[in-house]
């Protein structure tokens, strides 16, 4: 079982403090008497030691409990305000509990004196403000640390996604496939042949002009889609069971480009489909500002799809460096629903 601590540095706070702490501690409690023999000053020192372990720990169990109560950044003086009455009050109940453990040793040879008492108090309160302070720092430093940490991550994360776009865009599969569906359809029909040939040419200018932006509004994500889905449905027919609901008030919300097609390529290329047993993918929108693509599996089995599956990691990343929002993913041996977080243009101007 894994021991909480406020931050990382907690154990190393701790073994700084603990002796000081606790010869100062002694040295209010019993005065002068402690130093009287090395035998006093050692057992008295072993004693206090192991209860103000004891004390650091139930402090830091309540600390703890307040963090959770008020986990972000911005609560810090909402947690300090609480934590130190809180605290202030925990002390006068250790320190007359010290006096009553001490009072109750005979054979220490030396006695509390009362008339420190509340010096005492006041000290293990000035003690107890510092650590608030040192521990809220350190546990300041390890998330900023971390939050640098998980930035680079996802840096490089959007970085190789970018290029595995630019890739994607010249992806020689989808071109080799739709040449030959060209080629096919000129010698069959000229008017389907130039439509494809348009469509064709609508999918790879959006390809070309890829990451140029951040974010794109779901309209122009969509009417991309409605092309690329034109190749596709040419080539594989009914295999291909697409349905699109957006409600319109969603087409102006913003998208990361090429998320739709990152997903749409991945069901393509992952499930084994045909006109008798055909995949089925409903985009739509849901309540909750969310795009929602549904799609049956029937998975095969493919070197190609680890690539596709890296694809949709790196999508998941890209859109964590993008937003606070992240891509859901709920899959069964059935069916998938991936949930892409629609953004708003005023969360982009902020």
């Amino acid at each position: 079982m894994q021991i909480r601590r406020y931050s990382g540095k907690e154990p190393i706070i701790f073994a700084w403090v603990m002796a000081p702490y606790t010869m100062a501690m002694n040295t209010l409690v019993f005065g002068s008497c402690i130093f009287s023999s090395f035998k006093i000053f050692v057992e008295s020192f072993i004693i206090s030691a192991v209860y103000f372990a004891f004390i650091y720990a139930v402090f830091g169990t309540v600390a703890l409990m307040i963090r959770k109560r008020f986990p972000q950044d911005g609560d810090l003086f909402r947690r300090i305000a609480l934590m130190l009455p809180i605290f202030y009050l925990m002390n006068i109940l250790t320190v007359q509990s010290l006096y009553i453990l001490y009072e109750s040793i005979s054979w220490l040879g030396c006695k509390p004196l009362r008339s420190m008492e509340w010096w005492t108090v006041g000290f293990g309160c000035l003690a107890s403000t510092m650590l608030t302070f040192i521990n809220e720092a350190a546990a300041g430093w390890d998330k900023w640390k971390t939050s640098v940490t998980e930035t680079g991550r996802l840096q490089n994360a959007y970085q190789k996604s970018r290029l595995l776009s630019l890739k994607r865009q010249i992806n020689p599969h989808f071109l080799f496939n739709c040449f030959n569906t060209l080629s096919s359809l000129i010698s069959e029909d000229g008017d389907e042949a130039e439509q494809f040939l348009d469509e064709m040419t609508k999918v790879y200018r959006y390809l070309l002009k890829g990451d140029e932006d951040p974010l794109v509004s779901l309209d122009e994500e969509l009417k991309f889609i409605d092309a690329y889905l034109y190749l596709n449905i040419t080539r594989f027919g009914s295999a291909l069971d697409v349905a699109i609901n957006v409600d319109e008030s969603s087409r102006y919300r913003m998208i990361a480009p090429l998320s739709l097609q990152i997903i749409l390529e991945n069901i393509i290329y992952r499930n084994a489909f045909s006109k008798a047993n055909p995949v089925h993918i409903h985009i739509y929108t849901n309540t909750h500002n969310a795009l929602v693509i549904h799609n049956t599996l029937q998975p095969k089995n493919s070197s190609d799809a680890i690539n596709y599956e890296e694809a949709l990691d790196d999508l998941v990343n890209k859109y964590k460096l993008l937003s606070q929002k992240e891509v859901e993913i709920y899959e069964t041996a059935t069916q998938r629903d991936i949930l892409i977080p629609l953004i708003e243009k005023e969360e982009v101007l902020a």
